[in-house]
């Protein structure tokens, strides 16, 4: 029997839905530090979320606030973090090297020297191969996985800190800082506003009387702090489908399940986190770790 990955998909995300209304999402405010911070409960995972308006280590690429996120993982283990997005695009990797797209909007097609879409396993070899076979954890630890630590990513990291946001630093930027439906140069994208309130998108929403924007608009915008991911599709198989109208972005967090790990996917209307399978090809966004 031919499964669709479309079907499939739709049973993934109704299940993800039937857990969201399970265990809902809210949020309280407490000081610490002698500042508010929002305390929110997301699908069992307590995490604080805190944008720092005084950004003295802010790295020259950088745009926007830095973010710190501190709570709890899928494992519940404590994690603490701050990081910048900056104005690099996706990575691709290209004889012997990884490399940024020159602009957030460029979306690679994935040609035998340009490969912009990556598998989730332990070495660079499986992250670049096109097999279907799934990548077992058993014996593994998380940091065996090429996505899961940072010190993968020296040779483009110079005098930064790069790496992979978690699962639930993709579940804040979407609740608190993304939003979906966004047309940037005739291209469906996923835009983050790392200024407080999204004070940037309601701005150009009312400019423009709408969610859509030119690229000089985008560039004017993303040096005020506007992160753009294009809807890069995905490989299912050797089958590159999609890209257009869904995005899809690996985060460093492995899921329970040892054929899965966690991802954000964004379509027209929507933004969620699942685990989804490492044998498929998503794209990969870093951000630059706060000193």
């Amino acid at each position: 029997m031919n499964i669709s990955k479309k079907a499939i998909m739709s049973f993934i995300v109704a299940l993800t839905s039937v857990v969201a209304m399970a265990q809902p999402y809210y949020h309280i405010m407490k000081e610490v530090d002698g500042k508010l911070i929002e305390d929110t409960v997301y699908n069992g995972m307590d995490y604080n979320i805190k944008i720092d308006m005084v950004n003295e280590d802010k790295p020259d690429d950088a745009i926007g606030n830095k973010i710190t996120v501190e709570g709890y993982d899928c494992y519940d283990s404590k994690f603490k973090r701050s990081f910048y997005f900056t104005n690099k695009g996706n990575i691709y990797y290209s004889r012997g090297s990884f490399y940024f797209e020159k602009s957030q909007l460029d979306c690679s097609n994935n040609t035998s020297n340009h490969i912009g879409l990556f598998r989730w396993g332990r070495t660079l070899d499986e992250c670049l191969s096109k097999s279907t076979k799934l990548y077992w954890a058993h014996n593994y630890s998380e940091q065996e996985f090429y996505f899961a630590n940072p010190k993968k990513f020296s040779m483009l990291r110079g005098n930064k800190k790069w790496a992979v946001l978690s699962v639930c630093e993709w579940r804040y930027v979407c609740e608190k800082l993304g939003e979906c439906g966004w047309k940037v140069d005739g291209k469906t994208c996923f835009l983050i506003d790392t200024t407080p309130d999204k004070s940037l998108l309601r701005t150009i929403e009312s400019k423009n009387k709408g969610k859509f924007m030119s690229k000089d608009d985008f560039e004017y915008y993303e040096a005020k702090g506007l992160v753009c991911l294009p809807a890069t599709g995905s490989y299912w198989g050797t089958n590159y489908s999609e890209a257009g109208n869904w995005g899809y972005y690996w985060s460093c967090t492995p899921s329970r399940s040892i054929e899965h790990s966690w991802l954000m996917y964004f379509g027209p209307g929507y933004a969620e986190t699942l685990g989804y399978y490492r044998s498929e090809g998503h794209a990969v966004r870093l951000v630059v770790l706060a000193n």
